[in-house]
């Protein structure tokens, strides 16, 4: 891939391959098999099947190529399916513009080409297409170059279905037409001869209707699921919707327009000053998107586009040609307030660099990807609450695809609905904020009126100080990988991109060489190693696995029997590159080839390999020499624009196989209110001094507050939000699964002039991950409480505020032995 996989994204590529392994063998057999992705929307679908297929042709760590892979790309909209064609082609290594191919008329093969991905639509699938055909030079029509590939390759014919399809809605008179190709491809065609494709994939953010059209079709259903919190964690998704609409003293909706305009320019300052600090030369270029009324008779839209135009521009005076866009249904330019607003296909708006502003009714809600949107207006009406909450879950998605570090602004979007009531307005915020059958997911909305970005408190230096030593962990499914990988990234790192080490990545390949051979060393002296063996003599191998770097055994493993050809070599050696990952095993060859027999060091890479041995100490030397290179440059990395920073943390932390402390970086701003209870001496506040909270009536946040506030060595507070680049996160394990824990508080206290900082967390052992999570905090406790002042868990127990000191050995101890929640409780009572 053209892009590294977030960790989620690379679990569940990881599962769906195995689970394509499975149903590849049922299908051989001529029995009917299909796979699901159940994905959330904005959890990037498109990639994770993509990097599937590349397994799937390629091959990985765990399974063999299938050179004899075709893949058939199918959704039901021109639309879809370009923007599909345009993200794999982007996102691809391994397919590039020559294996995509675009089934329109006159397409006519006996069979689809191995190692190639087409892309069909449903709508050029008419009775009266030419693809449906034969005559004119056409020999095959398209349902028998469907049947005759999958009558050849039953376990090579993979058939992906895109989400939105009409006919993945079975309703009786579908049923008694079954004219979708989708129900087709599922249940058969008898009329022109196509039998039921063996091999299906579906993806989908809500995988339901494809789950009930195949119920009674006899296929094997395999479902992945994507937890909605893991992309929530991820950083693809904004942090915030602020949410605008005008009270009863507010008048038109141009008056909103026009502090939708000012909200956008915000943006692109904001951008522009970040992508320019942080180095990045392609820079962000928001978007802002106006949904306008739909017209009648010759009139385009019953919204005033003069208009419009004329109140944008006033905020922004004249903008250049080409900034003006429309996607509408009509295929011609529209002149409006002086302008020529040209037309854009929906799927183009994000790749075009000259479009700011994009007019729209309806058409955005499919075929449309535009992380760049984040501002929205909309001119409809109240009774179009659900097709704004659809378009809206697809604006939140964020531009660089990953949460901006320090810069909470960046990571809220906003939308604003002018003739929206109380009411249109409930609608919208519980379709928003509940994973629903639109989106898969909730996102957290607050009203733009209430809304205030809070700046670093003066006076509290020494408190972000401290801060920034406090140990946090980052739990969002970050894909773990081997030392060796890591190694090789963080060296690659400093020596390509950021120059801050130019031998960084030689010495590091050099090092992993020196230790094969070292291990080949060892090896060659024993009799049964596979380096030893002459060409065409039969070759013993054993099935293992290798996870993170380390040698895993399997029980049942086969043992097969091969000839040392060099065709089964490079089979093997292709296997080594999967292993040792980054390019290593041609890194390893090259140190060594002997030309006359080129093949030799490839055999004794893979018997090297098969040591569990040498995969130890390899991960050894390699993890060393990590710790050493990062500690040894530093003072070095800290000096990097901070998005460069994010990247050592990300592969030096979060990489690790097991959880690792990181420190805490404070954000510039914090998520602040306008309203409801104020308090004094957070580490974020207004000009006054002050921090807005709005805590839920059921909460003991406030109680805690009462307490804590008034004491005179109490110096600042800060509370920790959850899901922030800058939260202190805190492991816990719940059903053998590693889950992220927020402590409500940090509290910074100064005693005989020292800061101290504390950790207060109200937690009611009422929920089911009360004692998880109580287990989580002591652990960190044992781990890191050197570090604090005091780490305390609190319950409320008859009307008052009950308190345990983690720090406390007995303490801890009574909380791992506990198996339920009502032995916590007793812990309080005492």
């Amino acid at each position: 891939m053209n892009i590294e996989l977030k960790g989620f994204q690379e679990t569940a590529v990881k599962q769906l391959r195995e689970d394509i392994e499975f149903a590849r063998a049922e299908a051989a057999r001529r029995r009917l098999q299909a796979i699901v992705l159940s994905s959330p929307t904005g959890s990037g679908k498109t990639v994770t099947i993509t990097s599937l297929m590349e397994r799937i042709y390629e091959g990985d760590d765990s399974f063999q190529p299938d050179r004899e892979a075709v893949f058939l790309w199918v959704s039901d909209s021109p639309e879809l399916n370009a923007q599909s064609y345009d993200k794999i082609l982007k996102q691809s290594s391994l397919f590039p513009k020559s294996r995509l191919v675009r089934i329109e008329p006159p397409f006519s093969q006996e069979r689809f080409e191995a190692g190639k991905i087409y892309f069909l639509n449903t709508q050029k699938l008419g009775k009266d297409s030419l693809l449906t055909k034969t005559g004119d030079g056409r020999d095959y029509a398209i349902w028998q170059t469907i049947q005759n590939t999958a009558a050849a390759k039953p376990a090579s014919f993979y058939v992906i279905l895109d989400e939105a399809h009409r006919g993945m809605t079975e309703n009786k008179r579908e049923r008694e037409q079954a004219n979708s190709l989708v129900q087709r491809l599922i249940k058969g065609y008898p009329e022109v001869g196509l039998q039921p494709v063996k091999l299906i994939i579906g993806m989908s953010a809500t995988p339901e209707r494809f789950s009930r059209l195949i119920e009674g079709t006899g296929r094997t259903k395999r479902e992945y699921l994507i937890d909605p919190e893991s992309v929530r964690n991820s950083g693809l998704l904004k942090d915030e919707i602020l949410l605008a609409y005008p009270d009863e003293k507010q008048p038109s909706d141009w008056s909103l327009l026009e502090v939708a305009v000012k909200r956008w320019k915000d943006f692109t300052r904001a951008w522009e000053k970040y992508c320019i600090a942080q180095e990045i030369d392609n820079i962000v270029k928001p978007v802002l998107v106006v949904q306008v009324e739909d017209g009648s008779g010759k009139t385009l839209s019953h919204t005033d586009l003069n208009q419009l135009v004329q109140v944008v521009e006033r905020i922004t005076s004249r903008l250049p040609e080409n900034a003006w866009a429309h996607a509408f249904q009509e295929d011609n330019d529209v002149e409006a307030g002086g302008q020529r607003i040209r037309k854009i296909d929906a799927s183009k708006i994000e790749d075009d660099p000259f479009v700011q502003i994009v007019l729209f009714k309806m058409s955005l809600s499919t075929g449309w990807d535009c992380p760049r949107a984040e501002v929205m207006m909309s001119f409809r009406k109240a009774n179009d609450h659900t097709s704004i909450a659809q378009l809206v879950g697809r604006m939140v998605r964020t531009p660089l695809a990953r949460s901006i570090e320090g810069q909470e602004f960046l990571n809220t979007v906003s939308l604003y609905l002018p003739h929206y009531d109380r009411d249109g307005l409930k609608s919208i915020l519980e379709k928003l904020k509940n994973p629903d059958a639109d989106t898969g997911i909730g996102v957290n909305v607050t009203e733009e009126n209430d809304y205030l970005s809070l700046p670093r408190a003066w006076g509290k230096e020494e408190l972000f100080e401290m801060l920034t030593t406090l140990p946090t962990y980052r739990i969002d499914k970050q894909d773990k990988t081997s030392n060796v990988k890591r190694l090789i990234r963080l060296a690659r790192q400093m020596t390509m991109f950021d120059e801050i080490d130019k031998e960084a990545l030689p010495k590091a390949k050099a090092l992993i060489v020196q230790v094969l051979d070292e291990e080949l060393e060892r090896l060659r002296k024993k009799k049964d190693f596979i380096g030893n063996i002459a060409a065409n003599q039969e070759i013993e191998i054993r099935e293992v696995a290798v996870q993170y770097g380390d040698w895993v055994e399997i029980p049942e493993g086969k043992k097969l029997k091969i000839k040392a050809t060099p065709e089964n070599i490079e089979d093997l050696f292709n296997q080594c590159g999967r292993i040792l990952g980054e390019g290593l095993h041609m890194t390893f060859w090259k140190a060594g080839v002997d030309l006359q027999n080129p093949y030799r060091r490839q055999l004794e890479l893979y018997g090297v390999l098969q040591e569990q041995e040498t995969l130890a100490k390899l991960e050894r030397v390699c993890e060393k020499t990590l710790d050493d290179l990062f500690e040894r440059r530093r003072i070095s990395i800290e000096k990097l624009p901070s998005s460069r920073q994010e990247e050592y943390r990300r592969i030096y932390y979060r990489m690790q196989k097991a959880p690792a402390a990181e420190t805490i970086v404070p954000s510039m701003d914090y998520p602040g209110r306008k309203t409801g209870t104020r308090l004094e001496k957070h580490l974020y506040t207004d000009e006054s001094g002050n921090l807005y909270e709005n805590f839920e009536k059921t909460s003991w946040e406030p109680d805690v507050l009462a307490e804590e506030l008034p004491k005179p060595e109490v110096v600042g507070w800060l509370r920790n939000l959850p899901r922030k680049d800058w939260s202190l996160c805190i492991p816990y394990e719940e059903g053998n699964i590693v889950k992220p824990l927020y402590p409500d508080f940090i509290i910074f206290r100064k005693v005989k002039g020292k800061i101290l900082a504390d950790i207060l967390d109200p937690h009611s052992s009422g929920f089911s991950d009360a004692l998880p999570k109580a287990k989580g905090l002591a652990k960190y406790a044992e781990k890191h409480g050197e570090q604090f002042g005091q780490i305390e868990l609190i319950h409320k127990v008859n009307g008052r505020l009950k308190r345990l000191e983690l720090k406390d050995d007995a303490v801890r101890k009574h909380i791992y032995k506990a198996t339920e929640r009502a032995h916590l409780d007793k812990l309080f009572e005492v």
